[in-house]
């Protein structure tokens, strides 16, 4: 008859369950495990990178372009890959602190279902974060939300049941490794045990160093037993037992990251190209597991190893380019002799004047066409002309140009888009107004109207998925496979993603080279854009166009001898000459002025040495530069032959802000100098390009105008600079310009375009 425990042996039994003693060991040993877990709890509670659109990615996983059943199971599914990996992971590292283990029928399933309490509580997390935002943001009946929730675990149970399938028949324990029964085993052990505190020493003291006290355990998830005492088992037996286990969770990880590998080869199949927060538990599977096969072999060697890796690949990436893989601008010709790229050809590619009153002529023809074309309906007074400055930000600035070009051209009878000489900013924005362009020069051919919702909606259909999906799949791995474009070999890689994707959204209108713009534009069927990524090897501004623009990079000799001004602005078709310039992608353009950092890759460009350029809001969010140096070059034309210049900034944030409260913490001073720099970046560019543009407006003998269109939006209702928007937030964007601001702001364009 089994003795019934005392109060202080029921408080042992609760403090040393084993599910509350790994949860111990998590806080005190797993720090970097831990890690993982907390960005996914920030990313779920919206705490973390909220601003940038993460957190809605997981929420309200898309799959196919739909929220719903699939999409949630799929993200179960990954969530599903990433618990087992935590598990492997922990098994693999702390199972020998707990060596009654050893003993138990399964043991790995048991260790599973006692390390439940972080992955159970993040579940139970997720499903009530997710359902209030489906609720919210989605607006899904309650019964919706129930049925994605259902299809969340079933997914999640899946991977897990299919885990266990390959475990149960594989992982042995005690009793299997030594053939014997457990009476046998028990009955062997005991005389050993009674020889060993005869002689008064401990068996195999050596082996049990560290280990952590277990009284009680789950055996399933409705059962509580007692552990097994374990001190007086046999410490090699033990050893393999763990061991076998080892290698099975290992080949099981090696398994799945070959199945994560085969799955990238096809990802130009919508069917294989998963949610993104999928694509995220993805990745950190594929960490975890490849830490894990490693310390299962390496131990307490596991740090210095992949120091001593990251140190050598780290030097290696400088010697071999296959561990420093470039990206590339598509369909310019990498194989020709590199540009020397230096102070030298800066200087001669910007002091040919002969080239700049050339290519000033070329656009005074342009203008004069365009002119002579509005005359005819101004009644003999001189008309406006328009510039079109669009912010960068992700696919809210896409989708919000987009908007407030449909809606003010629409207004205005075509007016607008008939005036507008020059597009130009950065990121989305460019993106919005290129697609828009696109449209106007098709609108005869077109089915459907230039003004239709569909447009708006293609334009913000996510690009995030196909991105984060060839980035887990492919971008990790030392990349092998390559593309044709145009008959030139490139490596695949995600910018290429994003270029395809884009063009899958807006049926390939802009799947054009550089150059097929040439004629439209010089014929004044529409407006020229310009496009100025930044250089990071210098900080220069690499001009893009199908014109050619040598007077905005063009320094007077007067200026920078007096001035001492050096050149900031380079003329890419001048500079690629000879590597096809007018053949680059129109898309590979358009992404090298939205390469948000880290999201995408930069693209390296045929230099020597090598020039890599990122998104054109690091220098310049709207264009203003850009703008201002136009409008002084042709300063005297636009006297004799314009009423006035408009310019028209279409903004995906509002310019004018109250300011902060001066409540600080002690993080917050400590953060402020840097955080402060950070988050008046953009304000500090609207300071100076408002002074610029204040400076250039007082030399004119015409007026210049500008007239804001803002997407604003409260705090609370953000919406996130990301290639992905939810529902919700796209039905912001399209509602904010009714709002009063911006349609006074339209009433004032109309009346300047009267």
């Amino acid at each position: 008859m089994v003795a019934k425990p005392n109060s202080r042996q029921k408080q042992n039994r609760i403090w040393y369950f084993f599910p509350f003693q790994l949860a111990i060991l998590h806080l005190k040993r797993n720090h970097f495990l831990l890690l993982f877990w907390i960005i996914l709890f920030a990313f779920t509670t919206r705490s973390f990178a909220n601003k940038l659109g993460i957190p809605s990615l997981f929420l309200t996983p898309e799959y196919r372009g739909e929220v719903g059943i699939i999409s949630f199971m799929i993200l179960g599914f990954g969530l599903g890959a990433f618990i087992m990996a935590f598990n492997i992971y922990t098994y693999i590292n702390h199972a020998h602190r707990f060596p009654f283990l050893g003993t138990l029928a399964r043991p790995f399933f048991k260790f599973c279902i006692n390390n439940f309490i972080i992955p159970v509580a993040f579940i139970l997390t997720y499903i009530w974060c997710s359902a209030s935002f489906l609720s919210a943001v989605e607006l899904k009946e309650n019964f919706e939300i129930f049925i994605d929730m259902s299809a969340f675990l079933f997914g999640n149970t899946l991977f897990i049941a299919l885990a266990f399938l390959y475990f149960f028949p594989t992982n042995k324990n005690i009793f299997k490794i030594t053939g014997l029964t457990e009476d046998e085993f028990e009955k062997r052990l005991e005389k050993r045990k009674n020889r060993f505190h005869k002689q008064g020493r401990p068996q195999h003291k050596e082996f049990y160093t560290g280990r952590w006290r277990v009284d009680t355990y789950l055996v399933n998830p409705f059962k509580i037993n007692l552990a097994r005492e374990s001190q007086h088992y046999d410490k090699e037996t033990l050893k393999k037992v763990f061991y076998q286990n080892h290698v099975n969770a290992s080949l099981f990880e090696a398994i799945i990251v070959l199945v994560f590998f085969i799955i990238g080869i096809f990802q130009h199949n919508d069917f294989f190209v998963i949610p993104a927060a999928a694509s995220v538990c993805l990745v950190f599977t594929v960490i975890l597991m490849a830490i894990s096969i490693v310390m299962s072999r390496l131990k307490g060697w596991t740090l210095t190893f992949f120091v001593a890796v990251f140190v050598l690949v780290n030097w290696a990436s400088s010697n071999w380019d296959i561990l420093n893989q470039a990206n590339y601008a598509y369909g310019i010709d990498y194989e020709k002799e590199p540009v020397p790229y230096n102070l030298a050809t800066i200087d001669s590619l910007n002091n040919d004047l002969v080239r700049v009153n050339r290519d000033i002529e070329h656009h005074q023809k342009i203008l004069k066409a365009k002119i002579s074309k509005l005359k005819k309906s101004q009644k003999g007074e001189k008309p406006k002309l328009v510039i079109v400055n669009a912010t960068g930000g992700g696919l809210r600035s896409t989708l919000w140009t987009m908007r407030a070009m449909q809606y003010a051209d629409s207004l205005t009878q075509g007016r607008l888009m008939d005036r507008v000489i020059m597009m130009t900013g950065s990121s989305g924005g460019i993106i919005g107004a290129s697609y828009f362009r696109e449209l106007k020069l098709r609108q005869d051919s077109l089915g459907a109207h230039i003004y239709d919702k569909e447009f708006r909606e293609k334009s913000s259909s996510d690009i995030l998925n196909r991105v984060l999906f060839t980035f887990a799949t492919n971008d990790i791995f030392i990349r092998f496979r390559r593309v044709q474009v145009d008959g030139k070999p490139y490596i695949l890689d995600r910018g290429k993603t994003f270029e395809n994707q884009l063009n899958r959204n807006t049926d390939n209108f802009m799947n054009k080279s550089l150059g097929e713009y040439y004629k439209p534009v010089t014929a004044g069927l529409i407006p020229m854009i310009v496009m100025a990524p930044s250089i990071t090897n210098d900080g220069r501004r690499l001009l893009i166009s199908s014109q050619p623009i040598s007077f905005l990079s063009y320094e007077y000799p007067d200026s920078k001898d007096q001035l001492n001004i050096g050149s900031e602005n380079i003329e890419f078709s001048q500079l690629f000459v000879g590597h096809d310039a007018n053949k680059l992608r129109f898309t590979s353009a358009l992404r090298m002025n939205a390469t948000f950092p880290y999201i995408m890759p930069y693209a390296n460009l045929p230099t020597e040495p090598k020039i890599e350029v990122m998104d054109a809001g690091l220098r310049d969010n709207l264009g203003t530069k850009i703008t201002a140096q136009y409008l002084k070059v042709f300063e005297k034309w636009m006297e004799e032959y314009t009423g006035g210049i408009i310019i028209l900034q279409i903004r995906d944030t509002e310019k004018f802000t109250e300011p902060k409260d001066g409540n600080v913490s002690i993080s917050d001073r400590l953060l402020n100098p840097i955080g402060s720099f950070y988050g008046n970046y953009f304000n500090d560019q609207d300071y100076n390009m408002d002074q610029l543009l204040n400076v250039m407006r007082s030399g004119y003998d015409i007026p210049i105008h500008k007239v804001p269109l803002e997407l604003r939006y409260e705090l609370d209702e953000e919406i996130a600079l990301s290639w992905h928007l939810t529902a919700l937030e796209k039905q912001k964007i399209n509602e904010a310009i009714h709002r009063p601001y911006n349609q006074d702001a339209l009433k004032k364009l109309q009346n300047l375009l009267d």
